[in-house]
Parts: structure tokens; C-alpha cells; sequence
């Protein structure tokens, strides 16, 4: 587990200072009311996170920045009131959700990113490929009080965001497969997955675990690349992946004080995958034509010759298309 747990302020502000011309060890050490020794060690654990750093007699000026999602590349233009303030930052852990159910002392609006998981996972347990720093891969925690209905839209809710972001950059229509999945011209693009903990019968913490494929090439979800995507592959050119997280970020804390007024049926089904056409229900043999999502997010299927329908919610359902 690489945590990266420094004093984010004094970094952004060195790199505030040196990214516009060449500074001295004497002005940075003035500027942040440190030693010209501190500085030394500061702007040499920069060059260790791969920032590339000119030194010169004259002091240190900012040639190039890595492609990661280091706090100081993330908050300084973060535009969120709570959500992400609070940024921790892996290099590699076993899996975001872990470590977030893991540590009960976090506050509301945490987010915990890592640049490759060991154990990422999806439902039911499946593996997560989470080529490092191709994709986004990061988990949000909740500690909100949240009834029945609005939990059982929660998984629909973060979906739609996500998928509302992934259209801006993309010229093919972006899906929303039930429960949980963005798909990408017939490939899984992203998933997202809730989990809640509860305090006596109340749900007290929900953590929301979101993974993307950016970057990633056919070679990088080599096990899965039948099923699997990136924006990459689809669209043919390298991302920002700071810029599409930072627009996440901010699009979740926007639209989620309007969990309450998010009506599945109106924002879901012209995105649902597979909407109108024969499906199997793999843990209920069950199969029918997928006619959408009601208004509480559950899944509306048409069964039999007397037009029966059925409504499932999550749980473990898995669906498949019928060939």
C-alpha cells in the first residue's frame, strides 16, 4: 500500500511558484517560511513523483508534470465546497473500497484514488482490470442517512453522472447497462459499486466505488478485451484523465442534494442498455423483454404471452442479452 501523505499545501505552492519562471531556494524557503534544507528535500520528492525539475544556480523551474492524479496536481483546481477536500492518494493499494470500509474516522465527502488496484472488484465479487495510470479508479464516502427508496436509485444516480460526463467526450452514444455498468459501443466501459454499512437499521456510511477506462489499450485489458473498452480504444486518442475526474467530482457534488427529485424512468431508460429488446435474468431463469427502469430504479420486464411484467431491484441480478 504507496500512500502518499504529505504536506500538500507547501508542494502546491512550490509548484505555484517555479511552474511560471525560474525561482530561487532562498525565495521558496522565505515564500513558505521554511529552510533552504526543506526546500532541498521538497523539491527532491517532487522529482521522485516524476515532476521534471530544471536546477540551475539561479534556482528551480518546472519542466514537465507526471501523469498522475497527485493531490497537488487535483486540488488547486478542484471547484467543490466538500467532496474530494479531503483527497487521499495511492500509488497502488489492494482496492479503494476496502480501505475506505476499513477506516470508520474519515469524513463525509472523502475520496480515495489509487493509480492501480491490487484487488479491484465489481459485483458479486468479479475483478476489476485496472491498468495503472490508464484509468480512474476511486472510491467517494457517504456518511449520509439515506432511506430505502433514495438507496435502491443510489447505483442509477452515480451511473447517470458518470455516463452524463463520459458523453462530452465521445461521439457514440454512452449506455447505462442495469444495474451499474456504462457501456461504450456494445463494451464495458466503467461500473460503479455501492456499499452500505449499517448502525442498528439505519444505513449510516455508503461508499461509492467508481472505476473508468481511459487510457487503457487492447494489450492492457488483454483478459477481458471481448467485453471491455477504453475511451482510448473507441475514440482513438490519449485523455486527460485529471480533467474527466475534477468534471466528476464536481458534477457529483452538484446534482447529489437532488438524489431526492432523481426519477429513474424519466433519466435512465433513453440510455438503458438493451432497452426494448429479449433478456435472460441469470439468477431468476427468468426471461423476457426489458421495457426500462421505473421511477424507484427497478428493472421492468415483460414476461409470457399475457404481457405479465415483473420489477427486480439489484441485489446480486444479473442480465444478458438473448442472441
Amino acid at each position: 500500500m504507496d500512500k502518499l501523505d504529505l504536506d500538500n499545501d507547501k508542494y502546491i505552492r512550490i509548484l505555484e511558484l517555479i511552474s511560471e519562471k525560474t525561482v530561487s531556494g532562498e525565495f521558496i524557503a522565505k515564500s513558505l517560511n521554511i529552510s533552504r534544507v526543506a526546500v532541498w528535500k521538497k523539491i527532491k520528492k517532487l522529482e521522485d513523483l516524476g515532476y521534471k525539475i530544471y536546477k540551475s544556480k539561479s534556482g528551480y523551474k518546472l519542466v514537465s508534470r507526471p501523469n498522475k492524479l497527485l493531490p497537488f496536481e487535483v486540488l488547486p483546481i478542484l471547484k467543490t465546497s466538500q467532496l474530494g477536500k479531503n483527497y487521499i492518494y495511492f500509488e497502488k493499494i489492494n482496492s479503494t473500497n476496502i480501505f475506505l470500509k476499513e477506516r470508520k474516522d474519515l469524513t463525509d465527502g472523502t475520496v480515495v484514488l489509487a493509480e492501480y488496484q491490487e484487488s479491484g472488484k465489481g459485483r458479486k465479487g468479479r475483478k476489476w482490470i485496472s491498468p495503472a495510470y490508464k484509468g480512474l479508479y476511486f472510491s467517494i464516502l457517504l456518511k449520509k442517512n439515506f432511506n430505502v427508496i433514495n438507496l435502491l436509485k443510489l447505483s442509477l444516480f452515480f451511473g447517470y453522472i458518470v455516463r452524463n460526463v463520459i458523453q462530452k467526450y465521445v461521439s457514440d452514444k454512452v449506455y447505462i447497462k442495469w444495474p451499474n455498468d456504462i457501456y461504450l459501443n456494445g463494451k464495458k466501459l466503467g461500473g460503479i459499486l455501492i456499499e452500505t454499512e449499517l448502525e442498528g437499521n439505519e444505513v449510516n456510511r455508503v461508499i461509492v466505488g467508481i472505476g473508468i477506462n481511459i487510457n487503457g489499450n487492447m494489450e492492457d485489458l488483454k483478459p477481458v478485451s471481448d467485453i471491455a473498452t477504453s475511451l482510448k480504444i473507441e475514440e482513438r486518442r490519449d485523455f486527460n484523465r485529471k480533467e474527466i475526474f475534477i468534471r466528476l467530482l464536481e458534477d457529483i457534488e452538484n446534482k447529489l442534494g437532488k438524489l431526492e427529485d432523481f426519477n429513474p424512468s424519466e433519466e435512465i431508460n433513453q440510455f438503458l442498455l438493451w432497452k426494448g429488446e429479449k433478456i435472460t435474468v441469470l439468477d431468476e431463469g427468468l426471461e423476457g423483454v426489458l421495457e426500462g427502469v421505473d421511477k424507484n430504479g427497478g428493472l421492468i420486464i415483460r414476461t409470457g404471452t399475457d404481457k405479465e411484467r415483473k420489477i427486480l431491484f439489484s441485489g446480486d441480478i444479473s442480465i444478458r442479452k438473448q442472441n
